[in-house]
């Protein structure tokens, strides 16, 4: 096999993806971070996965992997262990007589390929893919539990006492260890297939036979086989003790949390207890801190709408909002901002519950209830620190609207999130927790309403044509060559049709129009009407509709995101 010395960053380089600047810099990061070049280059978002995967298969004339070709059969796995197969990044595709053909997220990796070759005694034929892809290969061919599987060979089906687990030391980084004990390594198991597919909750649930483990992926619910139902309160008192709580005390509801590192990547996890008829139920949020914020053209947002808000972010005072409901993805549009505004010469400080991501050149507060250190009294002290811009994780109480709207006014740019359904009902929320109309008039400069709608799968994508009544109740029949698709389901989407996520958004900017009328209490529908008749709003429908257009989304998923809200 011929193996080519040429390394990544001068591949990009050569691709016109990278200047030689980027790339020193980038390097210079990347080994801070400990992270390989590729991955820091993605999680900034300095350069797409996706360019990265159309470079290094133009270079090495490697076949990218097409899901249409190749299926995931569990015979596949017979050929590479499931340990040799983890740990370097690949799978098996296809066998003949001679040739073994492989997908792999890094074909750089000559070791790795050598590796395979004296393994099978085969000659290998590498294809590339993304990392997403590969998680879902690795499901398909080993099947989802096989981590679970080894953890559980060791593990007598008898219920795991939590007392043995007082001695167990908390873990950092998720790394496999055959000294340890069973119930550590299934735990462990479960959280790291968590994060390879890139799961935002788990929820470890006692039913009275059995027990469930569904993980949260694109604001959906997938289950996953769990394992046996008598392992589950060791899995249980084991992350209480990562998370500090009383694993003797079941009767409470707890709360905790704890930092784990898994592939190189740092994420906090919250969890959450909840006693029921049949057990403690566990809920545990994953925050991907090491991910970086993403870079505010990749949220989805219209030119237009882009344009607009950038103008009302870079005043020198005043306040924005992003609003919707939990899980809208309003926390990482704040943060897409600050990446666009930040500057050494503006002095940025932000009050957060928990602390999503890092920054550079930004303080980062986070919230101590125990210590009484809550959003209105934070706010109060991060006054004193004399900021240019504050960031507040959520405005909850009236004290806190009161004091984000006097920072607003009296020379601050404050960046906040609220739980409103549209961009108008802010106005009248803001006014419910006592802030004066002209207090709102004057210090408020916009608001972006949002929803996180699933892309269709693009590996199973495929057009069709809806009923004309969908189309009319969209107010599409009169788009030129529309591009409806639908996903039919696939092994690299769970079979659900769609993956990963896209806003919708609805821009707000106040001028002197909207103020009178915020002055004039006029209700937040006669505002949203009056806007929407000029042209200077469009509604999360419209929005919605747009994306369906583009082929984006389908009309199912725009009606649950927005109708439901409607």
């Amino acid at each position: 096999m011929r193996k080519v010395r040429k390394r990544l960053g001068e591949i990009l380089i050569d691709a016109g993806l990278l200047s030689e600047e980027q790339l020193i810099q980038s390097l210079a990061e990347q080994k801070k971070s400990g992270l390989k070049l590729g991955d820091y280059l993605i999680a900034n978002g300095i350069v797409f996965e996706d360019q990265i995967i159309a470079a290094l298969s133009r270079q090495f004339q490697i076949e990218k992997y097409d899901s249409e070709k190749f299926s995931t059969a569990p015979e596949l796995a017979t050929i590479i262990p499931h340990s040799l197969a983890f740990k370097n990044q690949l799978v098996a595709l296809e066998q003949d007589a001679f040739v073994l053909k492989i997908a792999m997220v890094d074909p750089m990796d000559i070791a790795a390929l050598d590796l395979v070759e004296r393994h099978t005694g085969m000659e290998v034929e590498p294809l590339i893919c993304s990392k997403s892809e590969f998680n879902l290969l690795m499901n398909g061919i080993y099947g989802i539990r096989s981590d679970m599987d080894e953890s559980l060979g060791d593990m007598t089906l008898e219920e795991v006492s939590p007392k043995a687990e007082l001695g167990a030391e908390t873990f950092g980084v998720l790394a496999d260890n055959v000294d340890a004990a069973p119930v550590i390594r299934l735990t462990n198991s479960i959280l790291r297939q968590a994060v390879r597919e890139k799961a935002s909750d788990i929820h470890i649930s006692p039913e009275q036979k059995k027990a469930q483990i569904r993980l949260r992926i694109d604001g959906k619910l997938h289950e996953i086989p769990p394992p046996p139902r008598t392992t589950l309160g060791g899995i249980i008192s084991r992350i209480k003790i990562l998370a500090q709580m009383d694993i003797a005390n079941t009767r409470i509801p707890q709360d905790g949390r704890f930092n784990i590192e898994v592939d190189k990547q740092e994420i906090n996890v919250r969890a959450s207890t909840l006693p029921t008829i049949y057990g403690e139920n566990l809920v545990l949020r994953l925050l991907y801190v090491s991910a970086g914020a993403l870079p505010l053209k990749k949220l989805g947002l219209e030119e237009d709408d882009c344009k607009k808000l950038m103008h009302m972010v870079r005043q020198p005072y005043g306040m924005f909002l992003s609003v919707g409901p939990t899980g809208s993805g309003k926390s990482s549009s704040l943060y897409a901002i600050l990446n666009e505004i930040a500057t050494l010469e503006a002095n940025i400080v932000t009050l957060e519950d928990p602390v999503e991501f890092r920054m550079e050149n930004v303080r980062q507060v986070q919230l101590n209830r125990r210590a009484g250190m809550t959003f209105s009294s934070g706010l109060r002290a991060i006054l004193r620190q004399d900021p240019n811009i504050i960031m507040v994780g959520e405005i909850r109480d009236n004290e806190t609207a009161h004091i984000a709207t006097q920072a607003a006014l009296t020379g601050h740019l404050v960046l906040s999130t609220l739980h409103t359904n549209d961009s108008t009902s802010t106005i009248s929320r803001l006014q419910n927790m006592g802030v004066e109309p002209f207090l709102v008039s004057a210090s408020l400069l916009g608001v972006a309403a949002q929803r996180l709608m699933r892309r269709i799968c693009p590996h199973c994508s495929e057009p069709y044509e809806p009923p004309p009544g969908m189309i009319e109740f969209w107010g599409l029949e009169n788009y030129p060559e529309p591009k409806f698709s639908r996903g039919r389901g696939c092994s690299l989407c769970m079979n659900s049709g769609y993956k990963g996520r896209v806003g919708i958004f609805e821009i707000l900017m106040i001028d002197d129009q909207v103020r009178e009328m915020i002055f004039s209490n006029r209700s937040s529908d006669e505002i949203s009407g009056a806007l929407c008749a000029e042209g200077k709003l469009r509604l999360l429908k419209t929005s919605a509709a747009e994306k369906i257009y583009q082929g984006i989304t389908t009309f199912q998923e725009a009606t649950e995101t927005v109708v439901l809200y409607q």
